[in-house]
């Protein structure tokens, strides 16, 4: 006799949208680089695991390396994010890799509440310029 089996799919159902980039610098740090856009105001499941899924995905992503620090743009998401969304990987905060969430320069008061206030910017090449004197500190 055999077992029935219902298919299923790992798809989930989203509108949220995602780009990634690396960056090297001078001393071969890879600082990861994701940008999510999600036009809709309402958040739903399959958006808070989709956003636990790249992040978490891309932390470990050997580009050869993983990556040592993240850059996570959310400007592009139109949903006012919380706590309980899952945007930073755990590798990262176990490690203490650098992180930067950029954020609309007008929500950046209600993001300061929410994560750790430093690693908030509004700009993708000051995230970078502050991960990379960080990590440049270390070095030289």
């Amino acid at each position: 006799m055999a077992y029935r089996q219902q298919s299923v799919t790992l798809d989930l159902d989203t509108d949220v949208t995602y780009q990634c980039a690396l960056h090297y610098t001078r001393d071969q740090h890879l600082i990861g680089i994701i940008e999510f856009s999600k036009p809709s105001y309402v958040l739903k499941w399959g958006d808070l695991e989709f956003f636990r899924r790249r992040t978490e995905e891309f932390s470990v992503m050997p580009f050869p390396d993983c990556v040592n620090a993240m850059v996570i743009d959310i400007r592009n998401v139109t949903a006012y994010l919380d706590n309980e969304v899952p945007i930073i990987p755990w590798r990262l905060l176990e490690e203490e890799c650098p992180v930067r969430l950029v954020v609309p320069q007008e929500r950046m008061d209600h993001y300061a509440g929410i994560f750790e206030p430093t690693w908030l910017t509004a700009d993708v090449d000051t995230a970078i310029q502050e991960i990379r004197e960080y990590m440049d500190m270390f070095v030289h």
